[in-house]
């Protein structure tokens, strides 16, 4: 599951993934995405990554194809994960953006917000 919000007139865009991703909504996150980059020059990115279980083949190409343009039009990505694994493995998402990015523990999605939204 993903879900994804943002205030009305915020840079700051939430993702929220729990559980297993698919496809459908890994489209419609980027297609949403893509419009806050487009009404955003500066979109910032915070990722929640809660109890996750898996991606289906086709999100994972989807991820692989269109992810990485869209990552790099963001300029600060703050993760939260609850799992060590995910946490080490998002530090590669540093070779994909040139966005600020820092990774933040379970207990810390109030830091997380804090800085991702920091002049």
């Amino acid at each position: 599951m993903i879900g994804y919000s943002t205030g009305p007139d915020s840079a700051v865009v939430e993702i929220t993934v729990r559980g297993k991703v698919t496809d459908a909504e890994l489209r419609a996150c980027f297609e949403d995405l893509r419009a806050d980059i487009e009404h955003n020059d500066k979109t910032r990115l915070l990722e929640r990554i809660e109890h996750f279980t898996g991606i289906e083949p086709a999100a994972l190409w989807t991820d692989i194809r269109v992810g990485p343009a869209l990552a790099r039009q963001v300029t600060r990505v703050a993760i939260v994960a609850d799992s060590a694994w995910i946490r080490s493995v998002s530090y590669l998402g540093k070779f994909m953006t040139h966005a600020e990015l820092k990774i933040f523990g379970p207990g810390e999605l109030e830091q997380a917000r804090a800085w991702v939204s920091a002049p």
